[in-house]
């Protein structure tokens, strides 16, 4: 059987040593009992190498979401994800989705824009304990 891009995994790929962007994967995390999520921090070689296969601009400043093939960035990858989600979720997705895109994007690039004055920066990418490690690429 062929593998196409309906069955690659729903990858989120984040700013490493942002604490905000670390702090949502966190959350993602408690909230995917399937584990249905995998992750990459935007510093790794894999991001790297699946950016140049994609033809995708490597942005340090915006969170990107990859899902059934489906490339999304800044506030719709947020949007997308917690649609995935399902649940509570599936339903705040809803709410936001009717925002124009343009005032939802100008709202998350103003945050990130700011995030490490506002929430601090590490100095390495998250290191994932045993339990979750296999769900980092």
């Amino acid at each position: 059987m062929n593998k196409t891009e309906k069955d690659e995994p729903n990858i989120i790929f984040f700013d490493g040593v942002c604490n905000l962007c670390n702090f949502w994967v966190k959350f993602v995390i408690k909230n995917d009992p399937n584990g249905i999520f995998y992750f990459s921090s935007l510093q790794s070689k894999f991001a790297k190498s699946f950016m140049e296969q994609k033809n995708i601009k490597l942005d340090f400043e915006t969170i990107i979401f990859c899902s059934r093939g489906k490339i999304s960035q800044e506030s719709e990858a947020i949007e997308s994800i917690l649609f995935v989600m399902g649940g509570f979720y599936r339903i705040l997705s809803r709410l936001i989705k009717p925002i124009p895109i343009n005032i939802r994007n100008l709202i998350y690039k103003l945050i990130s824009k700011n995030r490490y004055q506002i929430f601090g920066k590490r100095e390495y990418c998250m290191i994932p304990d045993d339990k979750i490690k296999q769900r980092f690429l």
